[in-house]
């Protein structure tokens, strides 16, 4: 390798470094735990951040609660009356369940 392409391998790595350090220092320390909000799919993405703003502005468990209480009524009255009921009913955590993946079973079948 002549010095020319050793200088640009180094000036790429040290491009990456801070690169990677910026992206540490301009990330939070404690990110947000965001929760699952019910039937996210059937609103707009307004009505999700001001159901997330309400849910910030709660203090206390019960009045968080008592916000999903609401929006899972209000929810399910929008899907009956679109004729959709049961399409909002609650999902298990992320990632567990048996969905389309590259796990077990996946495959051409047998070795041949």
């Amino acid at each position: 390798m002549g010095q020319r392409n050793i200088r640009l391998l180094l000036l790429a790595l040290t491009a990456a470094a801070a690169q990677a350090v910026a992206q540490q220092a301009t990330a939070p320390a404690n990110p947000v735990q965001r929760e699952l909000i019910y039937c996210a799919e059937q609103i707009s993405h307004e009505e999700r951040e001001a159901y997330r703003v309400k849910m910030q502005a709660a203090r206390t468990p019960e009045a968080k609660e008592a916000l999903r209480t609401a929006h899972r009524i209000e929810m399910q009255g929008r899907a009956r009356a679109a004729g959709r009921e049961g399409q909002c009913e609650p999902l298990g955590p992320r990632g567990s369940g048996q969905g389309a993946g590259s796990g077990a079973g996946q495959g051409r079948g047998p070795a041949k």
